[in-house]
């Protein structure tokens, strides 16, 4: 459905413009809004919805998992589908036409509204894959920092007992 100037434009996109904001967007919410990485189980559904050539089901799975009653220990996952789906709502109404000039100023036509969907479904992909990959290495850095900590705690109490 995507013309071969649209997928190159996305394939810009998404390195100069997705990437940076993908990492961006997973560290602000990790390092300035205190929330964890996405667990493994959250990053393969994320993915495997974000693989649909339909935005609107990659929409409906990010408001599904903001709106679920997730206990305290993962409010982290709740915040990171509300910011997501604030992104995309942003993409998908101002970014898309006006700033990626993917799309024409056509509007409402049923072709314009799949036009809009399989464009927001190509740049929702580019910039989860980014996030995702990003979370991975937060997640790595997480692991290491704990096991650093684990050591030096073991090594005071072994201090300590001297």
């Amino acid at each position: 459905m995507l013309s071969e100037a649209q997928q190159q434009k996305i394939s810009l996109l998404s390195d100069t413009v997705l990437y940076p904001e993908a990492v961006a967007f997973i560290r602000k919410l990790v390092d300035e809004q205190d929330c964890s990485p996405l667990p493994t189980t959250q990053v393969k559904g994320l993915q495997s919805i974000a693989e649909s050539y339909q935005f609107n089901e990659l929409h409906r799975y990010i408001v599904h998992q903001f709106e679920r009653n997730w206990p305290d220990s993962k409010s982290s996952i709740k915040t990171l589908y509300i910011e997501l789906d604030r992104l995309f709502t942003t993409m998908k109404n101002k970014r898309l036409r006006d700033e990626f000039h993917l799309m024409g100023e056509e509007r409402g036509s049923r072709e314009a509204r799949a036009m809009e969907d399989a464009l927001m479904a190509a740049l929702a992909r580019e910039f989860i894959q980014h996030m995702v990959a990003e979370n991975g290495l937060l997640e790595l850095e997480e692991k290491q920092r704990r096991a650093r900590e684990q050591r030096e705690r073991t090594a005071n109490r072994g201090g300590n007992r001297q």
